[in-house]
């Protein structure tokens, strides 16, 4: 009975081992330098790689700085995967250079492999390779050159972005003393303040009628002055009632335009003889009496109190207070 043990460990044991070497035939490891003799300080490439089944997983070997003492690696690629009947093959390409002339032998390089959900782990590492690094042939009997300046390399972004920064903040700085000096210059405040807004067309109309009327220009003597004035604050009121441009236009085009937008016959008519009585003063130099002059003013306040428009606020407020009160009645 142990005989025959012993004899199926031994046909297992034989099976394993040539299972693992058909495995090991299907596997290859490479790596080549694109020349094997360089001028010191030259860069070469260096491409190495594996050849395996698809089911295999490849620990990749990690590199340092150097390949060897003397070669030193300058560039990393990534590490690139093609597939092809049932193969897979793994390459990366490194780029090496060397500052010591001389002969080197590059050591091999191990990959490190196993089939996918297996725990035994392969090896296998490519042959070795030499590289020779030569210098230049310098002629002696010839005049010592100046040293070649070194090669310039492109400028990147990052490195002219603070020029360009400080640059920008300059000709802001500049153009912030130009508004500066000018503002200055006219007496004008750096930083103007937003203005306030303004008050409806009938309060302002009416209160600069008011100021006229205590004003008393026509009891100094002002007549045309005080005319011109009242006129003056109808128009701005027009203008900013109806929306045409009552401050350029004349009398006769005034009324045309409010004949074609008001329906108050009885105020047009009283803004009417305001602007003829003007009018008369202004051009005619016609003398009113007291009782005309002081009441041009209460025609235009007329005009205004008629003319007003206002937005209709109580309407929400009537609103809320009838959903209050339905509410009140469904909670009774």
């Amino acid at each position: 009975m142990q005989m025959k043990r012993k004899q199926l460990f031994i046909l297992l044991l034989a099976f394993s081992f040539f299972s693992i070497n058909g495995n090991a035939q299907q596997v290859e490891a490479f790596a080549k330098l694109d020349t094997n003799a360089m001028m010191i300080g030259d860069q070469i490439g260096l491409t190495i790689g594996i050849n395996l089944p698809k089911d295999f997983q490849v620990v990749w070997p990690a590199f340092a700085d150097t390949v060897t003492g003397h070669v030193e690696i300058v560039k990393k690629f990534a590490v690139d995967t093609t597939q092809n009947k049932g193969q897979k093959v793994i390459t990366q390409r490194l780029v090496v250079t060397s500052f010591d002339s001389g002969y080197y032998q590059l050591p091999s390089i191990r990959f490190a492999f196993k089939r996918k959900n297996d725990t035994a782990l392969y090896s296998l590492e490519t042959n070795p390779m030499s590289l020779t690094v030569n210098v230049p042939q310098v002629d002696t009997t010839k005049a010592i050159k100046p040293i070649v300046a070194p090669l310039a390399e492109p400028v990147t972004f990052m490195e002219v972005f603070p020029y360009i920064l400080g640059g920008l903040l300059a000709l802001a700085l500049i153009a912030f003393a130009i508004y500066y000096f000018k503002r200055r210059k006219a007496h004008q405040p750096v930083f103007a303040r937003k203005p306030k807004p303004l008050p409806p067309p009938h309060v302002e109309a009416i209160e600069k009628l008011e100021e006229l009327r205590l004003a008393k220009l026509w009891q100094s003597g002002k007549l045309k002055a005080y005319h011109s004035a009242i006129t003056d604050i109808m128009r701005v009121y027009l203008k900013r009632r109806y929306g045409f441009d009552a401050v350029e236009m004349t009398s006769d085009d005034i009324f045309e335009h409010l004949a074609n937008q008001m329906t108050n016959e009885q105020a047009l008519a009283k803004l009417k003889q305001v602007f003829s009585l003007a009018d008369f003063v202004k051009f005619a130099k016609a003398r009113p009496t007291a009782l005309e002059n002081d009441q041009s003013i209460y025609d235009c306040i007329d005009f205004v109190n008629e003319t007003k428009f206002i937005p209709d606020e109580t309407k929400g407020v009537e609103e809320e207070q009838t959903t209050k009160e339905k509410e009140e009645e469904e909670n009774q």
